[in-house]
């Protein structure tokens, strides 16, 4: 993956490749999101309450953030092994 930022922040690019593991977890993440808006909703509060509070500091909000994530996409797992989501095209 080839993660690309622009100077000012203002654009994050993640670049996956076709069949790598990330490539469905990106998928994944999207699709599981889509289906349940109040959990998108949810972990978009989680990502601007840690963006006011460590502001500049990357680590310390990527310290935080990626745990939270990680209980998101647990749960969108287990949703997908017990839905019909099966992996589909890219948005791009």
């Amino acid at each position: 993956m080839w993660h690309l930022r622009s100077p000012d922040g203002a654009v994050n690019v993640h670049v996956r490749v076709d069949g790598r593991w990330n490539w469905r977890y990106a998928l994944l993440c999207r699709d599981f999101l889509r289906a349940h808006p109040s959990t998108a909703g949810a972990y978009g509060e989680v990502k601007r309450q840690l963006a006011r509070h460590f502001g500049d500091d990357v680590e310390g909000y990527y310290d935080i953030k990626d745990p939270a994530f990680d209980l998101f996409m647990s749960v969108a797992g287990e949703w997908a092994e017990s839905s019909t989501w099966a992996l589909g095209p890219s948005d791009a």
